[in-house]
């Protein structure tokens, strides 16, 4: 290329402008040879589909990718979609997990999000200012953070819910509901624990997260700090509470978990919450009761008191040396409903909601 002669005095084999060419590698015989760049080409779209009238949304415009993973050693692309300016739902957003396999065209939505149930936040919680550079995939878990949202994961595996929407009006949630979990069950220091626990997880960083928040207690409010904890010794992940609704608006729900619950007839359930408002000033002390029902047709009574941790007796430090603000927790039995003679046990797998 010479741009330095005028047009006329140009040597033959030379020119003054290329446009869509490369050189130094090829796909072709000719080493070091300019030659034509190929463009892109629109491989899929992405939409939602109306669970109503089965007809296909697709993103807006404004639609942007904010990050993406190659999995090179399958041909798989990951990729984060946000879209501001979506036309269904209430929140007028959606956010997507998707990949697309190279090798057979399939594309798979891992996650479809358009509310929390607050109407105003999706469950995934993208922000166009805020980029995921941090993915990665440690054999089925796809890890990645924005630094905005706690830092999470998928297995890309799971039979994650379709990327459907129904434009009509939703039935109102039960005014006394508080949190709606899904419990998880693992072996954690050789105990069997099942429920919901997303707070202080021992480790960094911890696996040791169980179960799920369910519509409409899926927004996420951070435990305060910076990551990781640490306590007598040990390390721990600052992890989330689950925003309650109605009576519960201004608490967290961080754990609600049961150890070893097939060791006898009855056992203690433990409970965390955090201040939803202010997550550095503590829930307090309080009492409570209320009931827990699963979707598995179990349910119970509870009545036990929640006791204020603080600055001073926490003994959670965060890596800048700052002292955190404590749970609010205690333990109290669950009655079973059907009858006197144990208590009501969680079950991995169940979904639970709980009143005040």
């Amino acid at each position: 290329m010479n741009k330095s002669l005028d047009e006329r005095l140009i040597p033959n084999g030379e020119y003054v402008d290329a446009l869509n060419v490369r050189l130094g590698s090829t796909e072709d015989s000719e080493v070091g040879s300019v030659e034509n760049a190929k463009g892109n080409t629109r491989l899929t779209s992405l939409y939602v589909t109306d669970l109503d009238t089965s007809a296909e949304t697709a993103l807006s415009n404004a639609a942007r990718t904010l990050g993406a993973y190659q999995d090179s050693a399958n041909e798989t692309l990951y990729w984060f979609v946000h879209d501001p300016s979506f036309t269904l739902g209430d929140t007028g957003k959606c956010d997507m997990i998707v990949s697309f396999n190279t090798r057979t065209s399939q594309v798979v939505y891992h996650i479809t999000s358009i509310d929390d149930g607050t109407g105003v936040n999706t469950t995934l919680n993208f922000n166009s200012a805020y980029l995921i550079t941090g993915i990665n995939l440690v054999g089925d878990l796809l890890f990645f953070t924005d630094n905005l949202n706690p830092p999470r994961f998928i297995n890309i595996n799971n039979d994650y819910s379709n990327p459907v929407i129904s434009t009509t009006a939703n039935p109102a949630f039960d005014e006394d509901v508080c949190w709606v979990f899904t419990a998880e069950e693992k072996t954690i220091d050789f105990a069997n624990v099942v429920g919901f626990d997303r707070g202080t997880l021992l480790g960094y960083p911890s696996l040791n997260g169980l179960g799920t928040g369910v519509t409409p207690t899926t927004t996420q409010v951070p435990l305060p700090g910076v990551d990781p904890y640490t306590k007598e010794g040990s390390q721990f992940t600052k992890g989330f509470g689950i925003k309650g609704v109605n009576s519960a608006t201004n608490l967290a729900l961080t754990t609600f978990t049961m150890r070893n619950p097939t060791l006898s007839k009855f056992q203690s359930v433990n409970m965390q919450v955090i201040n939803a408002s202010d997550v550095n000033v503590s829930a307090g002390s309080r009492s409570i009761s209320g009931t827990i029902t699963g979707n598995d047709g179990t349910s119970g009574t509870f009545n036990g008191t929640l006791t204020s941790g603080g600055t001073d007796t926490s003994g959670y430090v965060d890596a800048n040396g700052t002292r955190v603000m404590a749970e609010t927790g205690g333990s109290f039995m669950l009655s079973d409903s059907t009858t006197s003679l144990q208590g009501m046990k969680l079950v991995g797998g169940v979904t639970y909601t709980i009143k005040f």
